[in-house]
């Protein structure tokens, strides 16, 4: 994606995050956030996998189909809300999900409801889970 930008001195470090800052490399913003972040990438997502008749069962389901509009058009689960992937930071998609609810990630690619489940739990939201 930074290639697709632009970007053309682009290097990859194998150990990320935690391999730079454990080379002692100066690392610029909240220490919180990048702890948070290194703590995502050792969290097992597949325990927040669960399937449509457990998904009914949460006390506050809100199930949030984030594929985009044509897809969800041409079929959703019943009562899911659609946010586009692309609009997952917008002023309207911040404001229509809840923080008290059982969030339900609706996604046909794992490892983008995996990006987003992530995500959700850095910005706070308690309760989340992935539709299987």
């Amino acid at each position: 994606m930074a290639v697709e930008n632009g970007y053309k001195n682009i290097h990859w470090l194998r150990a990320g995050i935690k391999g730079w800052k454990n080379a002692g490399l100066p690392v610029v913003g909240k220490p919180e956030l990048l702890e948070d972040l290194m703590k995502a990438n050792t969290v097992d997502f597949s325990a927040l996998v669960i399937n449509e008749k457990e998904a009914r069962k949460l006390p506050k389901v809100a199930l949030v189909d984030f594929r985009d509009k044509a897809k969800y058009e041409s079929g959703h689960i019943s009562g899911a809300r659609h946010v586009d992937h692309a609009d997952m930071f917008s002023k309207p998609m911040m404001e229509e999900l809840n923080q008290s609810d059982d969030l339900v990630i609706v996604h046909d690619q794992p490892e983008v409801a995996g990006s987003i489940a992530m995500t959700l739990k850095l910005m706070n939201y308690p309760s989340v889970h992935i539709l299987k």
